[in-house]
């Protein structure tokens, strides 16, 4: 009995570890997707390359800390019932600051980016993001619909 126990728990220390690591692989394969889908989109060249990824990698880790640091006030939202009028309005200043931050960052990619690449090619970045995003949540679909089959 003491063995089956035991055995039963190492599967599923073993299993929780692995599904921890495809889930951390997964988002590293997002990330060298992303890396190479607006590379071969915007067909940088080994120069600029580097240059636009040390900015861009900048910006999405700065864009991730901002997230990170504010997530506790857009989650406390869904755990509370009712807030104060002035809660709310609490609540609103925080997300426009939020917002206004992310803005910021936004416009210093832009400046960084204009000193990198051509104003055509930094105007293209967004919409290639916007593209890129749509493809990724297609996938997400479609594993989703698979796995539920």
């Amino acid at each position: 009995m003491k063995k089956l126990i035991f055995t039963l728990i190492a599967i599923l220390f073993f299993q929780s570890s692995y599904s921890f690591q495809s889930e951390r692989l997964s988002r590293e394969k997002v990330n060298a997707y992303k890396k190479l889908f607006l590379s071969e989109k915007l067909k940088l060249n080994s120069s600029i390359e580097s240059d636009f990824w040390k900015a861009y990698k900048s910006y999405e880790d700065s864009l991730y800390k901002l997230w990170d640091d504010n997530k506790s006030n857009f989650r406390g939202v869904a755990d509370e019932l009712e807030f104060s009028d002035s809660e709310y309005a609490q609540l609103i200043n925080d997300y426009m600051d939020y917002e206004k931050k992310k803005v910021e960052l936004r416009g210093q990619l832009i400046s960084q980016l204009k000193e990198v690449l051509s104003p055509r090619k930094t105007y293209e970045l967004f919409r290639l993001e916007e593209e890129f995003r749509r493809e990724m949540m297609k996938k997400l679909r479609e594993s989703r619909r698979i796995r539920e089959n």
